[in-house]
């Protein structure tokens, strides 16, 4: 609350052309930012209308109360869908680190399963695996790349 108006005043006068005695119209116009007008206009208003200033400081205030439940309202609502984002969030890493173990298990699989075929004189069956194993992992990553 400030007590100094940015005022502005706009004066104009006119003259009746036709008329011999000068006649001016003056008019003002005054204006203020902040929700209550400067004490000076306060006491104006009581003495028009009495128990106008606590009628404006009410309005004022409730005004402040409502603004105050918006923007907590508002908040909320801010944090309601932070901790939605950071959820999804958990959720991706936690899906990405899921795949990851899982391709690293196949992967041990196929290689378990190379040297065994391989030891056993297997030699193509092990070798056509072991290729078919290294290159669907890769694919895998190298389409997890590409997304991101």
């Amino acid at each position: 609350m400030t007590d100094s108006p940015d005022s502005h005043t706009r004066d104009s006068s006119q003259q009746s052309p036709t008329s011999s005695n000068n006649q001016s119209i003056i008019a003002q116009q005054l204006t203020y930012s902040g929700p209550l007008p400067p004490s000076a206009e306060m006491e104006k208003y009581e003495r028009i209308s009495p128990g106008a200033a606590d009628r404006i400081l009410a309005m004022a205030e409730k005004e402040q109360a409502h603004r105050h439940a918006q923007e907590e309202k508002e908040n909320a609502v801010n944090s309601r869908i932070a901790e939605s984002n950071i959820r999804s969030q958990d959720a991706s890493i936690s899906e990405i680190k899921r795949g990851q173990w899982m391709a690293y298990s196949l992967g041990l699989i196929f290689l378990g399963i190379t040297v065994m075929l391989g030891l056993n004189g297997h030699e193509v069956a092990a070798s056509t695996l072991g290729l078919g194993g290294v290159a669907a992992v890769a694919t895998v990553f190298i389409k997890v790349r590409n997304k991101q």
